[in-house]
Protein backbone atom coordinates (compact mmCIF):
# COMPACT_ATOMS: atom_id res chain seq x y z
CA UNK A 1 0.00 0.00 0.00
CA UNK A 2 2.65 2.59 0.79
CA UNK A 3 4.88 1.71 -2.03
CA UNK A 4 2.11 2.10 -4.31
CA UNK A 5 1.30 5.27 -2.96
CA UNK A 6 4.88 6.71 -3.06
CA UNK A 7 5.26 5.61 -6.53
CA UNK A 8 1.57 7.77 -7.35
CA UNK A 9 3.71 10.65 -5.76
CA UNK A 10 6.39 10.18 -7.41
CA UNK A 11 4.56 9.99 -11.32
CA UNK A 12 2.52 13.16 -10.13
CA UNK A 13 5.11 14.59 -8.57
CA UNK A 14 7.52 13.90 -12.22
CA UNK A 15 3.92 15.34 -14.22
CA UNK A 16 3.86 18.90 -11.72
CA UNK A 17 7.86 19.29 -12.65
CA UNK A 18 7.94 19.08 -8.91
CA UNK A 19 10.99 17.93 -6.59
CA UNK A 20 10.10 15.10 -3.91
CA UNK A 21 12.48 16.35 -1.91
CA UNK A 22 10.27 19.48 -1.57
CA UNK A 23 7.59 17.15 0.65
CA UNK A 24 8.15 16.90 4.38
CA UNK A 25 10.77 14.87 5.35
CA UNK A 26 10.42 11.89 8.05
CA UNK A 27 12.28 11.91 11.24
CA UNK A 28 14.80 8.87 11.91
CA UNK A 29 13.70 6.37 14.92
CA UNK A 30 15.35 4.08 17.13
CA UNK A 31 12.38 1.30 17.52
CA UNK A 32 13.66 -1.83 20.62
CA UNK A 33 13.27 -5.12 18.81
CA UNK A 34 15.01 -6.88 21.65
CA UNK A 35 15.84 -6.19 25.49
CA UNK A 36 17.31 -8.71 28.10
CA UNK A 37 20.43 -9.44 26.61
CA UNK A 38 23.89 -9.32 27.99
CA UNK A 39 26.66 -6.92 26.51
CA UNK A 40 25.87 -7.82 22.92
CA UNK A 41 28.62 -6.60 20.96
CA UNK A 42 27.59 -6.93 17.23
CA UNK A 43 24.62 -7.74 15.17
CA UNK A 44 24.39 -9.53 11.18
CA UNK A 45 22.21 -12.32 9.38
CA UNK A 46 23.34 -14.20 6.13
CA UNK A 47 21.99 -12.12 3.22
CA UNK A 48 17.87 -12.51 2.83
CA UNK A 49 17.89 -13.96 6.10
CA UNK A 50 14.86 -12.53 8.59
CA UNK A 51 16.21 -13.57 11.53
CA UNK A 52 18.87 -11.59 13.77
CA UNK A 53 22.25 -13.29 14.81
CA UNK A 54 23.39 -11.03 18.27
CA UNK A 55 26.85 -11.81 19.39
CA UNK A 56 27.25 -11.33 23.42
CA UNK A 57 30.27 -10.25 24.49
CA UNK A 58 30.61 -13.39 27.01
CA UNK A 59 30.61 -15.82 24.16
CA UNK A 60 27.05 -16.82 22.93
CA UNK A 61 25.43 -15.75 19.58
CA UNK A 62 21.79 -15.88 19.98
CA UNK A 63 19.41 -15.68 17.64
CA UNK A 64 16.49 -13.45 17.28
CA UNK A 65 13.24 -14.61 15.18
CA UNK A 66 9.55 -14.26 15.41
CA UNK A 67 9.59 -12.76 18.69
CA UNK A 68 11.65 -15.73 20.48
CA UNK A 69 15.15 -16.50 21.18
CA UNK A 70 17.43 -19.43 20.61
CA UNK A 71 21.02 -19.78 20.74
CA UNK A 72 23.14 -20.58 17.61
CA UNK A 73 26.60 -21.43 19.21
CA UNK A 74 27.61 -21.27 23.20
CA UNK A 75 31.41 -20.58 23.25
CA UNK A 76 31.69 -19.29 26.46
CA UNK A 77 33.84 -21.89 28.08
CA UNK A 78 36.64 -20.84 25.79
CA UNK A 79 35.88 -17.25 25.33
CA UNK A 80 38.41 -14.59 27.52
CA UNK A 81 35.95 -11.45 28.36
CA UNK A 82 38.16 -9.74 30.49
CA UNK A 83 38.36 -5.85 29.39
CA UNK A 84 37.97 -5.59 25.83
CA UNK A 85 37.96 -9.27 25.69
CA UNK A 86 35.34 -11.36 24.79
CA UNK A 87 33.56 -13.29 21.69
CA UNK A 88 33.67 -10.14 19.13
CA UNK A 89 33.22 -11.19 15.60
CA UNK A 90 30.93 -13.27 13.56
CA UNK A 91 31.00 -13.39 9.54
CA UNK A 92 28.47 -16.00 7.46
CA UNK A 93 29.65 -17.68 4.74
CA UNK A 94 28.91 -15.77 1.34
CA UNK A 95 27.99 -19.74 0.67
CA UNK A 96 26.43 -20.17 3.80
CA UNK A 97 23.00 -21.63 2.23
CA UNK A 98 24.45 -23.93 0.92
CA UNK A 99 27.47 -24.94 3.30
CA UNK A 100 26.03 -24.02 6.75
CA UNK A 101 29.28 -21.76 7.55
CA UNK A 102 30.34 -19.14 9.73
CA UNK A 103 33.70 -17.55 11.35
CA UNK A 104 34.16 -16.00 14.62
CA UNK A 105 36.37 -14.08 16.18
CA UNK A 106 37.36 -14.02 20.00
CA UNK A 107 40.32 -13.96 22.86
CA UNK A 108 41.01 -17.45 23.93
CA UNK A 109 40.63 -18.12 27.47
CA UNK A 110 43.96 -20.30 27.94
CA UNK A 111 46.27 -18.52 25.40
CA UNK A 112 44.92 -14.93 25.36
CA UNK A 113 45.46 -15.20 21.71
CA UNK A 114 43.44 -13.70 19.27
CA UNK A 115 40.97 -17.19 17.36
CA UNK A 116 39.51 -16.98 14.05
CA UNK A 117 37.44 -20.08 14.10
CA UNK A 118 34.73 -21.59 11.68
CA UNK A 119 31.89 -23.58 12.58
CA UNK A 120 29.21 -25.58 10.50
CA UNK A 121 25.73 -25.37 10.81
CA UNK A 122 23.39 -28.60 10.09
CA UNK A 123 21.28 -26.67 7.54
CA UNK A 124 20.34 -22.62 6.73
CA UNK A 125 17.89 -23.08 8.89
CA UNK A 126 19.16 -25.08 12.03
CA UNK A 127 18.61 -23.32 15.33
CA UNK A 128 21.98 -24.72 16.55
CA UNK A 129 25.44 -25.47 15.56
CA UNK A 130 27.62 -27.60 17.14
CA UNK A 131 30.18 -26.67 19.15
CA UNK A 132 32.52 -29.71 18.30
CA UNK A 133 32.41 -28.43 14.29
CA UNK A 134 35.11 -25.76 15.31
CA UNK A 135 38.13 -25.49 13.32
CA UNK A 136 40.86 -22.64 13.71
CA UNK A 137 41.58 -20.74 10.91
CA UNK A 138 44.04 -18.51 12.35
CA UNK A 139 45.59 -17.99 16.28
CA UNK A 140 47.33 -14.37 16.37
CA UNK A 141 49.25 -14.12 19.65
CA UNK A 142 48.47 -11.00 22.34
CA UNK A 143 50.39 -9.96 24.74
CA UNK A 144 49.30 -11.92 27.59
CA UNK A 145 48.98 -9.49 30.29
CA UNK A 146 47.19 -6.84 28.24
CA UNK A 147 43.57 -6.45 27.73
CA UNK A 148 42.69 -4.03 25.47
CA UNK A 149 42.83 -3.18 21.82
CA UNK A 150 41.53 -6.47 20.77
CA UNK A 151 39.80 -5.35 17.53
CA UNK A 152 37.64 -8.38 16.37
CA UNK A 153 35.62 -7.29 13.68
CA UNK A 154 35.68 -9.87 10.90
CA UNK A 155 33.63 -9.61 7.04
CA UNK A 156 33.52 -10.65 3.81
CA UNK A 157 33.41 -8.09 1.30
CA UNK A 158 30.85 -7.50 -1.91
CA UNK A 159 32.86 -9.10 -4.99
CA UNK A 160 35.54 -10.47 -3.16
CA UNK A 161 33.56 -14.02 -1.59
CA UNK A 162 36.33 -15.98 -1.15
CA UNK A 163 38.20 -14.17 1.38
CA UNK A 164 37.71 -13.33 4.64
CA UNK A 165 38.85 -9.74 6.13
CA UNK A 166 40.14 -9.56 10.07
CA UNK A 167 40.63 -6.52 12.12
CA UNK A 168 43.16 -7.08 14.53
CA UNK A 169 44.22 -4.22 17.20
CA UNK A 170 48.11 -2.88 18.32
CA UNK A 171 47.85 -5.65 21.38
CA UNK A 172 47.08 -2.80 23.80
CA UNK A 173 48.78 -0.82 26.00
CA UNK A 174 48.81 3.48 25.68
CA UNK A 175 50.79 4.14 22.26
CA UNK A 176 51.67 0.68 20.84
CA UNK A 177 54.71 0.21 22.95
CA UNK A 178 56.38 -2.57 20.43
CA UNK A 179 55.41 -0.44 17.42
CA UNK A 180 53.39 -3.36 16.11
CA UNK A 181 50.98 -1.79 13.58
CA UNK A 182 54.15 -0.49 11.77
CA UNK A 183 56.00 -4.13 11.65
CA UNK A 184 55.31 -5.89 8.92
CA UNK A 185 56.28 -8.91 10.15
CA UNK A 186 53.60 -8.44 13.16
CA UNK A 187 49.72 -9.38 12.51
CA UNK A 188 48.53 -7.06 15.07
CA UNK A 189 47.61 -3.46 14.58
CA UNK A 190 46.26 -4.41 11.03
CA UNK A 191 43.88 -5.53 8.19
CA UNK A 192 44.25 -9.19 7.37
CA UNK A 193 42.71 -11.00 4.49
CA UNK A 194 42.98 -14.68 3.99
CA UNK A 195 41.28 -17.64 2.09
CA UNK A 196 39.51 -19.74 4.35
CA UNK A 197 39.11 -23.54 3.27
CA UNK A 198 36.40 -26.35 4.03
CA UNK A 199 38.94 -28.19 6.29
CA UNK A 200 39.69 -25.23 8.35
CA UNK A 201 43.24 -23.98 6.62
CA UNK A 202 43.42 -21.05 4.95
CA UNK A 203 45.64 -20.10 1.95
CA UNK A 204 46.69 -16.80 1.67
CA UNK A 205 44.99 -14.76 -2.00
CA UNK A 206 48.06 -14.12 -3.89
CA UNK A 207 47.23 -10.17 -4.82
CA UNK A 208 47.70 -9.73 -1.17
CA UNK A 209 50.48 -7.13 -0.93
CA UNK A 210 53.42 -9.19 1.00
CA UNK A 211 52.36 -12.10 -0.22
CA UNK A 212 55.36 -14.60 -1.89
CA UNK A 213 58.68 -13.00 -1.82
CA UNK A 214 57.69 -9.76 -0.67
CA UNK A 215 58.78 -8.99 2.82
CA UNK A 216 55.98 -9.24 5.12
CA UNK A 217 53.13 -11.21 6.71
CA UNK A 218 51.75 -13.14 3.81
CA UNK A 219 48.19 -11.94 5.33
CA UNK A 220 48.67 -8.84 6.26
CA UNK A 221 46.15 -6.52 3.74
CA UNK A 222 46.75 -3.14 5.51
CA UNK A 223 49.07 -1.34 8.59
CA UNK A 224 49.01 1.44 10.76
CA UNK A 225 45.70 0.82 13.12
CA UNK A 226 45.25 1.35 16.75
CA UNK A 227 42.23 -0.70 17.30
CA UNK A 228 39.99 -0.79 14.12
CA UNK A 229 37.13 -2.56 16.70
CA UNK A 230 34.31 -1.98 14.06
CA UNK A 231 33.97 -1.55 10.24
CA UNK A 232 32.35 -2.56 7.36
CA UNK A 233 31.91 -2.90 3.93
CA UNK A 234 29.31 -1.11 1.63
CA UNK A 235 26.72 -3.42 0.72
CA UNK A 236 26.20 -1.79 -2.86
CA UNK A 237 29.67 -1.09 -3.91
CA UNK A 238 32.07 -3.05 -1.23
CA UNK A 239 33.97 0.04 0.08
CA UNK A 240 35.57 -0.94 3.10
CA UNK A 241 34.91 2.00 5.88
CA UNK A 242 37.40 1.13 8.58
CA UNK A 243 36.89 2.96 12.35
CA UNK A 244 40.10 3.48 14.36
CA UNK A 245 39.62 4.29 17.90
CA UNK A 246 42.19 7.10 18.79
CA UNK A 247 44.49 7.42 21.87
CA UNK A 248 43.79 10.26 23.78
CA UNK A 249 43.31 13.47 20.76
CA UNK A 250 41.48 12.01 17.58
CA UNK A 251 39.17 9.20 16.46
CA UNK A 252 38.85 8.74 12.49
CA UNK A 253 37.56 7.24 10.23
CA UNK A 254 39.24 5.50 6.63
CA UNK A 255 37.52 5.13 3.56
CA UNK A 256 39.13 2.57 0.82
CA UNK A 257 37.37 2.11 -1.80
CA UNK A 258 36.66 -0.77 -3.87
CA UNK A 259 39.18 -2.05 -6.29
CA UNK A 260 41.94 -0.58 -4.23
CA UNK A 261 45.42 -2.36 -3.66
CA UNK A 262 46.42 -3.95 -0.21
CA UNK A 263 49.33 -2.27 1.16
CA UNK A 264 48.28 0.82 2.23
CA UNK A 265 49.32 2.41 5.89
CA UNK A 266 47.11 4.34 8.09
CA UNK A 267 49.79 5.87 10.10
CA UNK A 268 49.52 4.79 13.68
CA UNK A 269 51.82 5.05 15.88
CA UNK A 270 53.06 8.34 14.80
CA UNK A 271 49.96 9.38 13.09
CA UNK A 272 46.73 9.79 15.36
CA UNK A 273 44.03 10.87 12.51
CA UNK A 274 44.78 13.68 11.08
CA UNK A 275 47.65 14.85 13.15
CA UNK A 276 50.83 13.73 14.93
CA UNK A 277 50.49 11.57 18.13
CA UNK A 278 51.62 13.76 20.55
CA UNK A 279 52.86 10.60 22.56
CA UNK A 280 55.77 9.32 20.77
CA UNK A 281 58.41 11.01 18.34
CA UNK A 282 58.32 8.68 15.97
CA UNK A 283 58.21 10.62 11.93
CA UNK A 284 55.01 9.41 9.91
CA UNK A 285 55.66 6.59 7.86
CA UNK A 286 56.28 7.08 4.04
CA UNK A 287 53.44 7.11 2.61
CA UNK A 288 50.82 7.11 5.19
CA UNK A 289 47.30 7.24 4.41
CA UNK A 290 45.19 10.39 5.73
CA UNK A 291 41.98 9.78 7.37
CA UNK A 292 38.65 10.74 5.47
CA UNK A 293 36.92 12.41 8.64
CA UNK A 294 38.23 12.51 12.14
CA UNK A 295 36.88 14.27 15.15
CA UNK A 296 38.67 15.40 18.52
CA UNK A 297 37.24 15.37 22.07
CA UNK A 298 35.59 18.42 23.06
CA UNK A 299 31.95 17.30 23.46
CA UNK A 300 32.34 14.35 25.19
CA UNK A 301 33.09 12.32 22.63
CA UNK A 302 36.42 9.30 23.24
CA UNK A 303 35.98 6.22 21.35
CA UNK A 304 34.31 6.12 17.99
CA UNK A 305 32.29 2.73 17.24
CA UNK A 306 32.55 2.21 13.06
CA UNK A 307 28.85 1.80 10.89
CA UNK A 308 27.52 1.14 7.74
CA UNK A 309 26.27 3.23 5.22
CA UNK A 310 22.48 3.48 4.84
CA UNK A 311 21.24 1.83 2.23
CA UNK A 312 17.40 0.44 1.29
CA UNK A 313 15.77 3.78 2.73
CA UNK A 314 12.75 5.30 1.07
CA UNK A 315 13.65 8.74 3.40
CA UNK A 316 14.84 11.22 1.20
CA UNK A 317 18.48 11.71 1.39
CA UNK A 318 19.37 9.06 3.55
CA UNK A 319 20.33 6.60 1.25
CA UNK A 320 24.50 6.45 1.27
CA UNK A 321 24.85 8.45 4.41
CA UNK A 322 27.76 6.60 6.74
CA UNK A 323 26.42 6.23 10.51
CA UNK A 324 29.05 5.69 13.18
CA UNK A 325 28.35 6.70 17.08
CA UNK A 326 30.75 7.37 19.84
CA UNK A 327 30.84 5.12 22.48
CA UNK A 328 32.01 7.86 25.48
CA UNK A 329 28.89 10.17 24.36
CA UNK A 330 26.49 7.98 23.20
CA UNK A 331 26.16 10.58 20.15
CA UNK A 332 25.18 8.91 16.65
CA UNK A 333 26.09 10.87 13.59
CA UNK A 334 25.81 10.40 9.81
CA UNK A 335 28.23 11.45 7.24
CA UNK A 336 28.68 11.86 3.74
CA UNK A 337 31.25 11.83 1.26
CA UNK A 338 31.81 13.11 -2.39
CA UNK A 339 34.91 12.15 -4.17
CA UNK A 340 36.73 11.43 -1.03
CA UNK A 341 35.55 14.71 0.60
CA UNK A 342 33.08 14.69 3.54
CA UNK A 343 29.90 16.91 2.49
CA UNK A 344 28.23 16.79 5.29
CA UNK A 345 27.88 15.70 9.32
CA UNK A 346 24.93 15.90 11.09
CA UNK A 347 24.14 14.61 14.85
CA UNK A 348 21.16 12.14 14.56
CA UNK A 349 21.31 11.39 18.80
CA UNK A 350 17.89 13.98 19.48
CA UNK A 351 15.82 12.87 16.49
CA UNK A 352 17.02 9.07 17.19
CA UNK A 353 15.68 10.00 21.15
CA UNK A 354 19.30 9.14 22.56
CA UNK A 355 18.84 5.60 22.46
CA UNK A 356 21.99 4.57 23.91
CA UNK A 357 23.80 6.91 27.83
CA UNK A 358 27.34 7.60 27.76
CA UNK A 359 29.51 4.42 27.83
CA UNK A 360 27.15 2.12 27.04
CA UNK A 361 27.23 2.27 22.30
CA UNK A 362 28.97 -1.21 21.36
CA UNK A 363 27.92 -1.69 17.75
CA UNK A 364 25.85 -1.23 14.78
CA UNK A 365 24.79 -4.11 12.92
CA UNK A 366 23.41 -5.58 9.59
CA UNK A 367 20.70 -8.01 8.99
CA UNK A 368 20.30 -9.70 5.70
CA UNK A 369 17.92 -7.26 4.43
CA UNK A 370 20.38 -4.48 4.65
CA UNK A 371 18.10 -2.54 7.63
CA UNK A 372 20.44 -0.82 10.32
CA UNK A 373 20.29 -1.11 14.11
CA UNK A 374 22.55 -0.07 16.94
CA UNK A 375 22.91 -1.91 20.39
CA UNK A 376 24.22 -1.23 23.81
CA UNK A 377 26.02 -2.72 27.22
CA UNK A 378 22.02 -2.41 28.99
CA UNK A 379 21.36 -5.40 26.72
CA UNK A 380 19.23 -3.59 24.38
CA UNK A 381 19.00 -3.29 20.76
CA UNK A 382 17.06 -0.68 18.56
CA UNK A 383 16.40 -0.23 14.89
CA UNK A 384 16.98 2.46 13.07
CA UNK A 385 14.87 3.54 10.06
CA UNK A 386 12.73 6.33 8.68
CA UNK A 387 9.15 7.26 10.70
CA UNK A 388 6.83 6.30 8.22
CA UNK A 389 3.79 8.68 7.80
CA UNK A 390 0.28 7.07 8.85
CA UNK A 391 -1.75 5.50 6.08
CA UNK A 392 -3.54 9.14 6.19
CA UNK A 393 -0.93 11.35 5.64
CA UNK A 394 0.36 9.21 2.62
CA UNK A 395 -3.32 9.52 1.16
CA UNK A 396 -3.11 13.44 2.33
CA UNK A 397 0.49 13.69 0.07
CA UNK A 398 -0.51 11.60 -3.01
CA UNK A 399 -3.99 13.87 -3.23
CA UNK A 400 -1.74 17.33 -2.75
CA UNK A 401 0.85 15.88 -5.33
CA UNK A 402 -1.89 14.76 -7.53
CA UNK A 403 -4.03 17.95 -7.05
CA UNK A 404 -0.88 20.11 -8.34
CA UNK A 405 0.09 18.36 -10.91
CA UNK A 406 -3.57 18.97 -12.07
CA UNK A 407 -2.79 22.79 -11.64
CA UNK A 408 0.24 22.58 -13.32
CA UNK A 409 -1.66 21.09 -16.38
CA UNK A 410 -4.50 23.49 -16.51
CA UNK A 411 -2.41 26.82 -15.96
CA UNK A 412 -2.68 29.19 -18.54
CA UNK A 413 0.33 30.31 -20.48
CA UNK A 414 1.67 33.38 -19.89
CA UNK A 415 1.52 35.71 -23.28
CA UNK A 416 4.06 36.27 -25.38
CA UNK A 417 5.60 34.30 -28.83
CA UNK A 418 6.16 30.68 -27.68
CA UNK A 419 9.92 30.77 -28.67
CA UNK A 420 10.36 33.79 -26.32
CA UNK A 421 13.02 32.28 -23.53
CA UNK A 422 12.23 30.55 -19.80
CA UNK A 423 13.01 32.57 -16.83
CA UNK A 424 14.12 30.80 -13.47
Amino acid sequence: MKSSVLCLARVAAGAAGLVLAALPAWALTATPVAGGLEAPVFLTAPSGDTRLFVVEKAGLIKTLSGGGTSTLLDLRSQVDAAGEGGLLGLAFDPGFASNGRFYVDYIDRSTKATVVAMYTAPSATAPAADPGSGKTLISIAQPADRTNHKAGWIGFRPGDANNLYIATGDGGSGNDPENRAQNLNDNLGKILRITPQADGSYTVPADNPYAGSTPGNDEIWASGLRNPYRNSFDRANGDFWIADVGQSTREEINLERAGTPGGRNYGWRALEGSGDNPGVPDAPPAGAVGPLFDYGRANGDGSIIGGYVYRGSFEQGLDGAYFYGDFVSGRIFTLRESGGVVTEVIDRTDELGRPFGPNQLTSFGEDGLGNLYAMGLDGRVVLIAAAVPEPGTWALMAFGVLALAGLSRRRPRPPGPATAPRTA
